[in-house]
C-alpha cells in the first residue's frame, strides 16, 4: 500500500483547516414584502349590491351589481412620478374624460365605450398617489352605472393618501 506523500498530506490539512475555520453565510435575509391587498378595500357602494371582495398578491377585486349591470372593480397600487401621471394623462387624452370631481393633477379617469343596441362603458382611473381602479362590465353598463359607482367609492381619500 502506498502512502500519500507530504504534499499531499499538507494540502488536506490546509483544506480542511480552511473549511473549518470558515465562518458560516449569514442566512439570506427574507425578501421585502410587497405591498399587500390587506390594506386595498373597496366599500359598499349605495345602490349596488356588492359581493365579496376577492384580494391578490398587491390588489383587490370586487363585484357589484345594479339592475343588468354587473360590474367588476379591481383597485391596485400603481404608484407613479409626475412625468409618469402627465404620461398618463397625455395618453388617455384621446379617449373620453371621466369627471372624478377631484384636481386634474390628482386624479384622471377615462371610458373605454363601445357602441350598439346598449351602448356599454369601462371606466380607467388613475390616481396620481398611486392607486389604479379599472371599472369594467363586460359589456354590461352605461356610463352612467359606471359614473354611479365611481362617485361611491373613497377617490378623493385615495387620492389624497400619502
Amino acid at each position: 500500500m502506498r502512502h500519500p506523500g507530504p504534499g499531499r498530506a499538507i494540502a488536506a490539512v490546509i483544506f480542511c483547516a480552511a473549511i473549518g475555520c470558515r465562518r458560516a453565510s449569514p442566512p439570506p435575509s427574507p425578501p421585502v414584502a410587497p405591498p399587500t391587498s390587506a390594506a386595498l378595500e373597496l366599500p359598499d357602494v349605495p345602490g349596488f349590491a356588492a359581493g365579496p371582495p376577492a384580494p391578490g398578491d398587491g390588489f383587490v377585486r370586487r363585484t357589484y351589481t345594479r339592475g343588468a349591470a354587473r360590474v367588476q372593480v379591481t383597485l391596485a397600487r400603481m404608484p407613479m412620478s409626475a412625468d409618469d401621471f402627465q404620461r398618463w394623462r397625455a395618453d388617455s387624452a384621446a379617449f373620453p374624460q371621466a369627471d372624478l370631481g377631484l384636481p386634474a393633477d390628482r386624479a384622471n379617469g377615462f371610458y373605454q365605450c363601445a357602441d350598439g343596441p346598449a351602448p356599454s362603458c369601462d371606466l380607467l382611473i388613475q390616481l396620481r398617489a398611486g392607486f389604479h381602479l379599472e371599472i369594467r362590465s363586460g359589456g354590461t353598463a352605461s356610463r352612467a352605472d359606471v359614473d354611479a359607482l365611481a362617485r361611491g367609492l373613497p377617490l378623493a381619500a385615495w387620492a389624497a393618501a400619502p
